[in-house]
C-alpha cells in the first residue's frame, strides 16, 4: 500500500503547511456499496466496497478502536498493519483527511481549478473513449464518438438485456464495445487504442488505476471519477491524470437516511456537491 503511504505523506505537509486541525474521526459505515467514515464536525467521505474485506464483526472490533482519534493516527495505524482487508477504510479515511484542502480557494493554492457540476469539457466527435466502471459518463458518450468501449468487472448478466425474437437476437444496451467480468488491465490491448479513458475511483479501492493508466499511452484525456477519489488531487494529477470528477455528501444524516432505508433508491448524487478538477 505504498501508494496510500505517499498520499498520506503529502496530505500530512499539507496540514502541516496550512497549520490546519486534524478530523477525529467519529464512526464507520459499512453501506451495501459503500464504506463511509465521518468525523466528529459530521464530514462524510467513502469509496466503493470493491476490495478485500473483513466480515462486518471482524471490522467491528479493529475499527471501533480507533473512534475519537485524530484521523492521520488512524490511517498510521492502518498503513503499519500491512493488512490489505483496511485498504478500503484507508481510502474513505484518506478521502476525510482531503476535505478541508478540496474547497476551490485551497485548490487555487495548488494550481488545481474547480468548477461545480458533472461536465466533460472535451470534444469526443471523431475519438475512441473508454469508460472504466459503466454507468455515468453515456450523455457524453454514446452516439456522439467514434467508439464507445465499456469495461466493467460485473458479468454479462449485470449488464447486458436481451431481447429474442423470430428475426434474431438483439443486445442492449446498443451502440456500446462490452468488456466484461475482468479488470480492465485484461483488456490492455484495447486500452492502448483509446483516445480517451475515463475511470471509476474503485479502482484507487482496488488498486488497479495506476497500471490502467500505464496502459492509457495513446490517450490524450485521462480522467478519473466518483466519490472514491477525493484524496489529494495533487497526486492524482502527478500520476498523469489531467481531469478529475468527484462528489462530496452535503449532509451527513439526510445521506444516510436515504441510505439506509429499507428500499435505498441509489440516487447517491443528489445528495452530494458535483464538481470537476483540473490543473492549471
Amino acid at each position: 500500500m505504498n501508494d496510500l503511504r505517499e498520499i498520506y505523506e503529502q496530505l500530512g505537509k499539507l496540514y502541516e503547511t496550512e497549520r490546519e486541525e486534524m478530523p477525529v474521526l467519529d464512526e464507520f459505515i459499512l453501506e451495501y456499496r459503500w464504506f463511509m467514515c465521518a468525523d466528529t464536525r459530521g464530514r462524510v467521505s467513502q469509496c466503493l466496497r470493491m476490495g478485500k474485506e473483513k466480515s462486518p464483526e471482524a471490522y467491528r472490533a479493529v475499527l471501533s478502536k480507533e473512534l475519537g482519534k485524530p484521523v492521520d493516527l488512524v490511517i498510521k495505524t492502518f498503513l503499519e498493519s500491512g493488512d490489505e482487508t483496511l485498504r478500503e477504510p484507508l481510502v474513505a479515511l484518506l478521502n476525510l483527511m482531503s476535505k478541508p484542502f478540496n474547497s476551490e480557494e485551497r485548490l487555487l493554492k495548488q494550481g488545481i481549478t474547480r468548477e461545480p457540476g458533472l461536465r466533460f469539457p472535451y470534444e469526443v466527435a471523431g475519438k475512441k473513449v473508454g469508460i472504466i466502471g459503466y454507468g455515468l459518463y453515456n450523455q457524453f458518450f454514446l452516439g456522439k464518438c467514434k467508439e464507445f468501449h465499456a469495461f466493467d468487472l460485473r458479468p454479462e448478466k449485470g449488464l447486458l438485456n436481451y431481447r429474442i425474437g423470430r428475426e434474431g437476437m438483439k443486445v442492449y444496451p446498443e451502440g456500446i464495445h462490452w468488456h466484461l467480468g475482468k479488470s480492465a488491465i485484461d483488456y490492455a490491448d484495447v486500452l492502448k487504442t483509446l483516445d480517451m479513458v475515463i475511470m471509476t475511483g474503485c479502482t484507487i479501492v482496488n488498486d488497479s488505476y495506476r497500471d490502467i493508466l500505464a496502459c492509457c499511452e495513446k490517450a490524450e484525456v485521462r480522467g478519473i471519477y466518483g466519490p472514491s477519489n477525493e484524496l489529494c488531487p495533487a497526486y492524482l494529477f502527478d500520476l498523469g491524470y489531467n481531469y478529475i470528477f468527484s462528489a462530496s455528501v452535503r449532509d451527513k444524516e439526510s445521506y444516510l437516511q436515504a441510505q439506509l432505508a429499507p428500499l435505498p433508491m441509489g440516487e447517491d448524487l443528489k445528495f452530494m456537491d458535483l464538481y470537476i478538477l483540473r490543473r492549471n
